[in-house]
Formats: C-alpha cells, sequence, structure tokens
C-alpha cells in the first residue's frame, strides 16, 4: 500500500469546498479521520462536487455537513467555519423546522418539499425565505443509513415576484374598478367624441357627446357604418386609417370631416387604438382651430402678395424707365436728323424688354408646371454660354470661377430654362455677397445616388457663394414661393421656387446646403440621359436658314403681332396665311389648304390654341406644331411634356427668334 498516497482523492483539486474539506482535522470529529470514512460517503461526496445543482450531505454520526461549491452562496455569513460543523448547529435557527425533515430520511423516508418558508439569519439579520428541496437517506453498500442528502435551491426570489404578483394584480383590479368609475363618468360627460367600433367598421356603441356635438342619439348611430359620416373627400384617407387599425397600428390625430345631423360637417382629430376585433376611438373638435389656421394662412397670403406687388414694382419701374429713356433720347435724335447711337439705345431698349419677360414669366408660372421642351443638353455648354453674360451681371468685386468636369454626361432637359434656373442661382449669389467674394459654378458626374427617387445616376450643377449664407430655419423655407429675405421692392420670392419646380420637373431636384457665415451651394440635380442627341442647344449659331416657299398657317389674335410674324417669316421665305382664331384656322385646315408647319397662340378666343393643335393632327397627324405664348396656360397642367414635333415659345420673343423656331420643328420633322 502507498502510504502517501492522497486519502482526499475522490474530491476535486480545483474546487474552494473540497480544498476546506482537505484543510479541516477532521480526527477530532464524530465521522473521525476520512481513513474511518464509508465508502458510500466518498462516493457521495465525489458525486455531491461533480452536481451543478445546490447539495448538501448530513453524515453520520454527529451530523457532519458537507456541501458543493454551488451551494456556498446559500450560507450568507455562515460561510467562514461551515465546515466540521454538524447540521444542527450550523441552522440551528432553522433546525426547528428542517428536523423533522432530516429526521425521516435518517429513518430511510425521503420528502420533497416546495418553497418552504424558512425565517433565517444569514446576513446579519432576520430574513424570510423560501427553499425547494429534497431530503433522502444516504445509504452504505448494505443499505444501512449513514447519513442523509440534499438537492436543494432557494427560491426566495420567485416567492416574492409571485406574491408582488398577486398583490399587483390585487392592487389592478380595484384600479381597474376605479378606473372604469372614471371611464364612464368621462364617457358621459366628455365633449370629445367616442366610439367603439367593430372589423365590419360599423358603430357599436358611442358617448352622449355625440348628441351635444351633432345632434345624433345613441340609437342613430349603432350599427351605423362609418363612411356614412365621412366627407367625401375624406374617405380614401379614413378607409387607409381603417385598414392600419385593424393591421395593429395605432392612428393618430387623423382630421376628418364628420357630418352633423343637420347635414353640416365638422373637423375632428382622431385618435384610435386597435384591441382585438373592435377599435377604440376618440375625436377631437378642431373646427375653431381650423377656421384660425384659414384665417392665418389668408394674412400670410396678403403679406405676401404685398411683397409680390413691391418686387414686382420695383422691378418693372427700373425695366420701364431703362424703356422710357432709351425711347426719349432715340425720338430727341431722331428729330434732331441724328441717328449716332441709336444701335446702342435700341440694343438697351430690348434688353430691358427681355427681363421684363423674365419677369412675367416667372410671376405667372410659378405655381404650375409649365411644359417642357426636353432635348438633350449638355450642361457644359449651357454653363460656359452663360460666362460672358454673367461677368457684366456680377459686377467687379465678385469674381467667377468656372470647374466643369471633362467628359460630363448628358442630360435630358430644357435649355432654356435650365439656362434661366442657373442665371437665378447665379444672381441670388452675388445678391449674398454685398461685399464682393467669390461665385462657383461647377458641374459633376454623381453614379447611384439616392435624393429621394431610388437609386440613379445624375449630372449636378452647383452654384456656391462666399457670401452671408442662410440659418436653418431659412433653408427649409427658401424653395417656398413668395420667400425672400431680402427687403420689401427687392425680390419676389420666385426665383428659387422656379428653379425646385423645373428640376422636380425633369425628374430631379434642387438641395441647398448653406450655415451662417460660411456661404451656400444650390446644387441642381438632374437625372443623367442615355442616348443619341435629340437637340442641339438654342444658342448656338447656325446663320440664317431660308423657309423655301414651305407653307406656315399663323394664328394669332393681336393683329399688330400677327403682322410683324408673318412679315419676317415671309422675309425669310415662308409663304404663310394667317388667320385670328383656331375657328377659321381649322376651317382653313379642313378645306384642304397645304401647310408644312402650324404656329398658333395659346390663349385665343373661343378654341384655344391646344385644341387647335389637336383637331389639326386629327387631319394631319405628323403636323409639326409651335406654340406661342405670354403666360403658364392652364391647357398644359396635365401636360409636363410636350408631344413629338411641337415646341413653345415664350412672349415676348425675338422675330428672328419665331423664324429660328420655325426652322428647327421643320428641320426635325424631316424623316
Amino acid at each position: 500500500m502507498n502510504r502517501h498516497a492522497d486519502p482526499f482523492a475522490f474530491l476535486p483539486v480545483d474546487s474552494p469546498t473540497a480544498a476546506e474539506i482537505r484543510a479541516f482535522d477532521w480526527s477530532g470529529t464524530p465521522l473521525g479521520s476520512v481513513d474511518r470514512w464509508p465508502n458510500a460517503l466518498r462516493s457521495m461526496l465525489a458525486t455531491m462536487f461533480d452536481t451543478p445543482q445546490p447539495m448538501f450531505v448530513s453524515a453520520e454520526p454527529g451530523k457532519m455537513f458537507f456541501f458543493n461549491d454551488p451551494y456556498r452562496p446559500m450560507l450568507g455569513g455562515r460561510l467562514a467555519g461551515a465546515i466540521g460543523r454538524s447540521f444542527e448547529t450550523l441552522w440551528e435557527d432553522v433546525w426547528d423546522d428542517v428536523s423533522p425533515h432530516v429526521e425521516r430520511a435518517l429513518a430511510g423516508e425521503g420528502s420533497m418539499h416546495r418553497d418552504l418558508p424558512l425565517r433565517m439569519t444569514r446576513h446579519g439579520y432576520d430574513e424570510e425565505t423560501w427553499w425547494t428541496f429534497s431530503y433522502a437517506p444516504l445509504r452504505d453498500e448494505n443499505g444501512g443509513v449513514i447519513g442523509m442528502y440534499a438537492v436543494t435551491n432557494e427560491t426566495t426570489r420567485g416567492v416574492r415576484s409571485a406574491l408582488a404578483l398577486r398583490e399587483l394584480n390585487a392592487s389592478l383590479e380595484r384600479e381597474i374598478d376605479e378606473r372604469t368609475r372614471e371611464r364612464d363618468q368621462i364617457w358621459g360627460i366628455s365633449r370629445d367624441l367616442y366610439v367603439v367600433m367593430g372589423r365590419d367598421g360599423h358603430y357599436r356603441n358611442v358617448n352622449p357627446a355625440w348628441r351635444i356635438e351633432l345632434g345624433y342619439e345613441v340609437s342613430d348611430l349603432v350599427g351605423l357604418g362609418f363612411e356614412e359620416l365621412v366627407h367625401p373627400d375624406d374617405l380614401e384617407r379614413s378607409r387607409d386609417a381603417v385598414s392600419q387599425l385593424f393591421d395593429g397600428e395605432v392612428v393618430e390625430d387623423l382630421e376628418v370631416r364628420v357630418r352633423a345631423h343637420d347635414g353640416e360637417y365638422r373637423w375632428f382629430a382622431w385618435t384610435c387604438v386597435p384591441d382585438g376585433d373592435v377599435v377604440y376611438g376618440m375625436g377631437r373638435d378642431i373646427q375653431r382651430r381650423r377656421d384660425m389656421e384659414d384665417q392665418l394662412r389668408h394674412a400670410q397670403k396678403l403679406e405676401a402678395l404685398g411683397r409680390l406687388t413691391g418686387g414686382i414694382a420695383h422691378d418693372f419701374n427700373n425695366i420701364l424707365g431703362g424703356i422710357g429713356g432709351a425711347i426719349e433720347v432715340l425720338t430727341e435724335r431722331l428729330e434732331s436728323g441724328r441717328i449716332d447711337g441709336a444701335r446702342r439705345l435700341l440694343d438697351a431698349a430690348g434688353g430691358a424688354v427681355k427681363r421684363a419677360a423674365g419677369l412675367t414669366h416667372r410671376l405667372l408660372a410659378y405655381s404650375r408646371q409649365q411644359a417642357l421642351s426636353l432635348s438633350d443638353v449638355d450642361a457644359n455648354a449651357i454653363v460656359r454660354g452663360l460666362d460672358l453674360l454673367l461677368r457684366p451681371l456680377l459686377g467687379e468685386q465678385v469674381a467667377l470661377d468656372l470647374r466643369m468636369e471633362p467628359g460630363l454626361w448628358r442630360t435630358l432637359s430644357d435649355a432654356s430654362q435650365l439656362e434661366s434656373a442657373i442665371l437665378n442661382l447665379a444672381i441670388n449669389a452675388r445678391d449674398a455677397m454685398p461685399g464682393g467674394g467669390t461665385l462657383r459654378i461647377a458641374t459633376r458626374n454623381v453614379e447611384r445616388a439616392d435624393i429621394g427617387q431610388g437609386l440613379a445616376d445624375y449630372v449636378v450643377i452647383a452654384v456656391s457663394d462666399t457670401g452671408t449664407g442662410m440659418s436653418r430655419s431659412v433653408v427649409e423655407k427658401a424653395f417656398d414661393p413668395f420667400f425672400t429675405t431680402k427687403a420689401i421692392g427687392q425680390g419676389t420670392g420666385l426665383g428659387l421656387s422656379m428653379v425646385d419646380g423645373f428640376a422636380r420637373q425633369t425628374g430631379g431636384r434642387a438641395i441647398i446646403e448653406s450655415q451662417p457665415g460660411r456661404g451656400s451651394t444650390v446644387s441642381l440635380w438632374l437625372p443623367r440621359h442615355v442616348g443619341d442627341a435629340t437637340a442641339s442647344h438654342t444658342h448656338i449659331e447656325r446663320g440664317a436658314r431660308r423657309g423655301d416657299g414651305r407653307r406656315v398657317l399663323l394664328v394669332e389674335d393681336e393683329h399688330m403681332l400677327r403682322a410683324l410674324s408673318r412679315e419676317v417669316l415671309e422675309e425669310a421665305g415662308y409663304s404663310v396665311g394667317e388667320c385670328g382664331e383656331g375657328d377659321e384656322a381649322l376651317r382653313q385646315l379642313r378645306a384642304g389648304d397645304p401647310v408644312d408647319i402650324l404656329v398658333t397662340d395659346v390663349g385665343l378666343p373661343g378654341m384655344d390654341g391646344r385644341q387647335l393643335a389637336a383637331s389639326a393632327r386629327e387631319l394631319l397627324p405628323d403636323l409639326p406644331v409651335l406654340f406661342i405664348t405670354g403666360y403658364a396656360w392652364e391647357a398644359f397642367a396635365d401636360t409636363p411634356q410636350l408631344p413629338e414635333h411641337t415646341a413653345i415659345l415664350g412672349k415676348p420673343f425675338s422675330l428672328h427668334a419665331l423664324a429660328e423656331a420655325v426652322a428647327d420643328l421643320l428641320d426635325g420633322a424631316r424623316p
């Protein structure tokens, strides 16, 4: 026999409790030294230390107490010196409660106990605890009882939670009873509309406020479908809300008009909550609030109109002053037989007319989309073409910096509208730099960007300044019609709204980046166009092109403009037929007169220009049509893009531009 063999070899080597068992002198205990311990006790201790559940053993003689590592936290302040003590001594404060179960186990009878309450001292104070454990006899190889063992778990937390939950439930029941009484009181006296609605959309119950506010008795409404009281214009939103509710979503602040018993409609803001097969809803009367909002909007419109008329008056006074001055000087010189400087004066008057045309175009078109004359546009060419025009407009204190990306993609856009948009942005940037600075116009390609319409490729034209910048609140309102930070009389507030509307109409948008004191950048994001070029830029010089006797039908109700237009077209080599009304023009077409192109004003008496063009194309399907118009005519409100082989020329226009537009359409219509 190996005298140096470990007598505690049956214990693990990495357990703090096993280490305490090894260190204890067992020879002075009733159990005696370890070499006298029964094999069954050794085996049980080995098994206990392999068990992940809290477990203890009480060995005879002396009820010597052993436990495993998971049991240690249960001892609390008893842990120190627990090894080597008897069960009865260690747990003397609860011995009276557990001793009957211990004695049963030592008598050979096991027992199971759930949530047994034990009052004990573990952390220096008495506390109520609860335990779930099983006691069983520990037998030797001959079946004799040599002690007992237990698998135990403290259930104090679970029992306390259950007790607290029962108390909470009892409290909730009391509270529910109180709340039910309160609800019934609120249900009865509230001026808000309460309703219980079934999944079929019919009212199941309503509160008395329906009678007070809308004149209905409860019996009038129970079984009624919700749609029967909702204003027809609000039905679609209401149906969407009901669908949301039965998908389990809460609906908040749904503003809907409800018909009163007298047939009048009133605005209510509804909050509705689904609960199984029913919906609980509460409607608050917001008619007064809506009336006040309407009054506020009316006041804001009046203020905006005041700003608009001040800006228009300022701009038109300047324009009329320039035209009147040029005419006055030219008249005096002609009366004295002088013609020196006449060309310069006429050019100045012509430039003023163009500025007036641009102003009226923005004024009358800001609230409607214009029918775009789309072509394949090179934005770099547009910017280069504006270079000479911009430099004198900017003045000596503003430096112009053009940064154009080589190989810029094409974009399908309206070249004239794009020119106007960039010019607007440049003038705004100049005004933001009263002390001078740098105006930069940059172009770039952006691949696979999402600006709110999914991933796509864009051509970006960014106009930046080093000026005063804008606060976040100003940026949020910058695209609103009539909004401007300029003083009354110094701007209409239409420029940026027109720019954003144009960009969105082409499938893009305008984006502002700005900080106070750090300047601003307004970027036009225009969709990339892939395909063959469809047209050249309108400002490329082509030289005079002859009409070669091709037939033009000119329809214009303004006699003087019709006469001048006919004269210019005939000088360009066209054969021109004219009339002042759409009905007369249609009669000529039906008579079989040969026509190569129709040039028509949009705003005609009787049949308008668009109706005339549609009727003309029933007779001649491929007939090119040039619309001339002085305002945003409502006939194009539903047409964001013009039909093929059509174009728009805005009034006032250069008569030579009329000839060029006719030539463009005829050239484009050739097979």
